[in-house]
């Protein structure tokens, strides 16, 4: 499912035009702390990778068990 949805993202992504990608909207800065006040079609395409890598790296243990630093 996963691989599906990542595909169709990337086709979608290949598509969009600039002027699409610098679209944007207002949301609430409350939803998620990745949100800022006003996003653009570009920066909502990087969101899950950003939300992503936040969580890895809160739940990466380095060695010792340790967490990973940045």
């Amino acid at each position: 499912m996963l691989d599906h949805v990542t595909q169709v993202l990337q086709r979608r992504l290949r598509r969009e035009t600039r002027t699409a990608l610098g679209r944007g909207m207002y949301y609430p800065t409350s939803w998620d702390p990745f949100f800022a006040e006003y996003m653009t079609l570009a920066q909502l395409y990087r969101y899950p990778t950003e939300h992503f890598r936040f969580h890895q790296r809160q739940l990466t243990l380095g060695p010792g068990g340790h967490r990973a630093q940045e």
